[in-house]
C-alpha cells in the first residue's frame, strides 16, 4: 500500500574517526543535522547530537559522529556504522534533522537535500530502510532515535510532505521517535531538545533496560518494534574501554583516549589548545573530526610522537603544558563568559550569561539562583515577566506555555513551563478525541459504511493511506484524512467537514473505473450533499 514521504535535513559535518582495527565492543551512529540549503533550520539537531555522543561516549561506546553532514558524508557514515555493526555487542542510532515522506517512504535528508521535485527527494535523501536494515544486523542488541517530526516553516507539495511516514522496524530492532509518523512536533533553539534530554536521562542511565526505559517516556514521544527484553544500553559500572579475562591488555588508540572521558568543553580546549599551537582542527565545536584528528597527527609529528591521531593521558598532559596551561585543561568560553557575568552573583550577570549560554555548564546554576532571587523579592525577573507567567499559570493552556517560551527563553520559570507543556500535549499525543465541533460537522454528514468505504478508497488512491480500508474510521485514517486536509489548505482536524468531501470528490471524480474503486463519486456526493 502506498505511504507518505519523509525528509529530514541536517547541519555541517564532523565525525569521530574510528581505525578499522578497533573491535566494536558497543558502536554508535550519531547524526544531527541543523543547518539546511532549502529547509529551515532543525534548531536543537547539532546540539541533540553532541550531547547524545557525549552521553554514550562517557558510557564506553565507540561514536561514529557526524554533525551539519551532507548526502556524500552521510553515505560514509553510514558505511562505516554498516561495516562493523553487526560485531558489536550493543548498538545505537540516533539521528536529529529534518525528514521527508513520499509515497510510503521515509528519507533522512542532509544538509544539501533538494526537494523541488520527485526524483530530487528520493535520491537526494537516505532512505530510513537502509538505517533499518543495517540496525537489523544486529538484530536484539539496536535501537534506533529519530527526531525528525519538524513541520514548522514547510509547504507540503503533490509528491511529498515534512515528517515520518509508516515505520516498519522489522525483528529485533526498536524505534523511539521524537512523534509518531504523520504527527508534528515544535523544535526550539538555544540547546538540546526535550527528546535528546529524555533518551539521555532514560536510556543511558547505566542500569536501566531499553523496556523500562521506554514505558517512562513522556509528551509525544513514539515507540515501535522490539529488542532483547534484557538489553540495557549502558549497565551498571562498566568500564570505558571494556576489558575481560586474561589479564591486562594494550588499549588501543582510541580506547585510551576513550578513557580520559573528554567532555565536550574539555574537547573544544583541545582544539582551541591545538590551533593555539599552529595546527588548525578546522572548527571548535567539541567534535573530533577528520580536522581535529589531523590536527592532532601534525601536533604528534612536531614532537616526534607515534603518529595515531589520538589523545592518551601523558599526550593531554603535554599539549595542555605547551598551550600554556599547565596540566589544567583549558577553560572553555562557556566557562570564561561565566567568569565575567553569572559567577559575579548578581541578577544582571545570571540573565546575561543565559542570554548567549541557555544550554551551558552553568545554565541550570544561573536559573536557580535567579529563582531564589525571586522568592527572597531582591531583583528577579521582570515585572512583566512575572505577571505573564502568571497570567499563563492560571490560564494552563499549551499555547500561552508556548508563548512563554517564545518570549522569554532564559526566562526563570523555562524548565516549569517546558514541563507543564509536555504534560499537556503529552495527553494528545496519540489522536485524541476530536473536538466537538470537527465531530459534530462530520456526524452531520450522515456517513453510512459505504460512504467511508468509498471515503477510505480515495485517499488511498491519493496517496494518504487510512490504513485497512473497511468502511470504519481508525488512527490511521484519521491521519489520512488530517494529511489530506493539511496538504489542500484545510484545517487538519482529521474529520469530514463537507469542504473537504467536496474536495475529495471532485478530485477522484474519474476514477470510479479503477482497480478497488468500486463506489460511484457522484452518487456518493450527491447522498453525502443533501442533493437530488
Amino acid at each position: 500500500m502506498p505511504r507518505f514521504i519523509a525528509v529530514c535535513l541536517a547541519f555541517a559535518f564532523g565525525l569521530v574517526a574510528l581505525p578499522a582495527t578497533v573491535s566494536a565492543a558497543d558502536l554508535a551512529l550519531v547524526i544531527g543535522n541543523s543547518s539546511y540549503r532549502k529547509a529551515p533550520n532543525a534548531e536543537s539537531g547539532a546540539a541533540d547530537a553532541r550531547a547524545v555522543a557525549e552521553a554514550l561516549e562517557e558510557g564506553g561506546y565507540e561514536v561514529i559522529l557526524g554533525i551539519d553532514s551532507n548526502r556524500r558524508q552521510m553515505e560514509r557514515l553510514l558505511s562505516r556504522f554498516g561495516a562493523r555493526v553487526g560485531r558489536a555487542d550493543r548498538a545505537v542510532i540516533f539521528f536529529s534533522g529534518h525528514a521527508l515522506r513520499a509515497d510510503g517512504e521515509t528519507y533522512l535528508a542532509p544538509t544539501d537535500q533538494d526537494n523541488d521535485t520527485l526524483v530530487e527527494v528520493v535520491m537526494g535523501g537516505v532512505p530510513l530502510d537502509l538505517v533499518l536494515q543495517l540496525a537489523r544486523r544486529n538484530a536484539g542488541k539496536t535501537v534506533l532515535f529519530i527526531d525528525a517530526a519538524q513541520l514548522d516553516g514547510f509547504r507540503p507539495t503533490s509528491f511529498a510532505e515534512p515528517g515520518l511516514a509508516h515505520i516498519e522496524p522489522g525483528r529485533g530492532v526498536m524505534v523511539v521517535s521524537a512523534a509518531a509518523p504523520g504527527r508534528a512536533i515544535r523544535r526550539r533553539g538555544g540547546g538540546e531538545s526535550r527528546f535528546a534530554r529524555q533518551i539521555i536521562r532514560n536510556f543511558l542511565d547505566p542500569g536501566t533496560r531499553v523496556a523500562d526505559a521506554a514505558r517512562g517516556l513522556r509528551g509525544p514521544i513514539w515507540v515501535n518494534g522490539s529488542t532483547d527484553p534484557r538489553l540495557v544500553l549502558i549497565p551498571h559500572g562498566r568500564s570505558r574501554v571494556g576489558g575481560g579475562g586474561g589479564g591486562p591488555r594494550t588499549l588501543s588508540p582510541a580506547e585510551a583516549e576513550a578513557a580520559l572521558g573528554l567532555t565536550i568543553a574539555q574537547r573544544r580546549s583541545v582544539q582551541e589548545n591545538l590551533s593555539l599551537l599552529g595546527h588548525d582542527p578546522r572548527g571548535i565545536d567539541g567534535a573530533f573530526g577528520p580536522g581535529t584528528r589531523t590536527a592532532i597527527r601534525l601536533w604528534e609529528r612536531a614532537n616526534r610522537l607515534p603518529e595515531t591521531g589520538y589523545l592518551d593521558t601523558e599526550k593531554y598532559a603535554l599539549l595542555n603544558r605547551q598551550a600554556g596551561e599547565g596540566s589544567r585543561p583549558r577553560s572553555s568560553e562557556d566557562d570564561r563568559y561565566w567568569e565575567r557575568t553569572g559567577a559575579r552573583g548578581t541578577p544582571d550577570g545570571y540573565r546575561d550569561y543565559l542570554s548567549r549560554y541557555s544550554d551551558g555548564s552553568h545554565a541550570a546554576e544561573a536559573r536557580a539562583e535567579l529563582q531564589r532571587i525571586s522568592r527572597t523579592g531582591r531583583d528577579g525577573p521582570s515585572a512583566i515577566e512575572r505577571d505573564f507567567w502568571r497570567q499563563t499559570q492560571a490560564s494552563d493552556r499549551p499555547r500561552d506555555y508556548r508563548e512563554y517560551v517564545r518570549r522569554y527563553p532564559t526566562g526563570i520559570w523555562l524548565p516549569e513551563a517546558e514541563d507543564r507543556l509536555a504534560a499537556l500535549e503529552g495527553a494528545s499525543s496519540t489522536p485524541p478525541p476530536a473536538p466537538a465541533h470537527p465531530r459534530s460537522a462530520e456526524e452531520d454528514l450522515g456517513l453510512d459504511r459505504t460512504d467511508r468505504l468509498s471515503v477510505e478508497q480515495r485517499l488511498n488512491f491519493l496517496k494518504f493511506p487510512p490504513g485497512t480500508v473497511d468502511g470504519f474510521f481508525d488512527e490511521n485514517t484519521r491521519w489520512a484524512i488530517e494529511g489530506y486536509q493539511r496538504s489542500r489548505g484545510f484545517e487538519p482536524t482529521g474529520y469530514l467537514d463537507q469542504p473537504t468531501v467536496v474536495r475529495l470528490m471532485d478530485e477522484t471524480g474519474g476514477v470510479d473505473s479503477q482497480p478497488g474503486i468500486v463506489i460511484d463519486g457522484a452518487e456518493v456526493l450527491r447522498r453525502l450533499l443533501g442533493g437530488n
